[in-house]
């Protein structure tokens, strides 16, 4: 489920846990829904990686933790990174 901090099934790709993890609200191109954007543009685009795992591992505002496993947690910033 998209946007909660339940566990899900075992991911093999980034963009598969960008699909059903984050991309609901964060857009499906990166361009931000409910979420902010993760684009080229975005804010958090120069953030240093450590940003990134905190911010999905422990929540932000009111985007909740999310329950992955830290090679998920590295794939899908990977996959966001891959297409700035």
């Amino acid at each position: 489920m998209a946007c909660s901090s339940s566990v899900a099934e075992s991911y093999s790709t980034g963009e598969e846990v960008y699909e059903a993890r984050c991309s609901a609200c964060h857009g499906k191109d990166f361009e931000g829904r409910v979420g902010p954007a993760l684009d080229a543009g975005s804010q958090s685009a120069s953030m240093p990686d450590s940003y990134w795992v905190q911010t999905i591992t422990k929540g932000k505002g009111s985007m909740p933790a999310q329950r992955l496993t830290d090679n998920e947690v590295t794939m899908v910033i990977e996959y966001i990174r891959s297409n700035h």
